[in-house]
């Protein structure tokens, strides 16, 4: 079995400055971690926590003026979708406990969902 590999920030700037549009390169980072959480062990954990602590597209586009960023509510609150999966990946990495591996896949799967759904919003009101 062949796992995709993550998307590195090389990648994403290389996407991003061939006008990708920013929701694609934000789902398919998240995508790629998902499936790598899901298919890796805990060993692999330091790749996943690095690559969840990289910045994305929005990062680049509004060169870290989160207020300007229309993805800010999932990033910067306290309880919101980044924090979240963060708490549980870092538990899974200290205690290896399969539920909170589980606990950052849901967390990732509902972020997923809903940043496609706010993309067909976006896309709704542009046209």
């Amino acid at each position: 079995m062949v796992v995709e590999r993550l998307l590195s920030f090389q990648d994403i700037v290389e996407r991003f400055r061939k006008g990708e549009n920013l929701f694609d390169i934000t789902i398919e980072k998240w995508r790629r971690i998902r499936n790598f959480l899901s298919k890796k062990g805990r060993e692999d954990m330091p790749a996943i926590l690095e690559n969840a602590r990289m910045g994305g597209p929005f990062c680049l586009e509004f060169n870290q003026q989160c207020s300007l960023c229309p993805l800010i509510s999932w990033c910067r609150d306290p309880n919101g979708f980044y924090q979240n999966v963060m708490r549980y990946l870092y538990m899974y990495a200290s205690t290896g406990d399969y539920y909170y591996k589980q606990r950052a896949i849901k967390e990732i799967d509902k972020f997923l969902e809903e940043i496609r759904q706010y993309k067909q919003t976006v896309k709704q009101r542009i046209n």
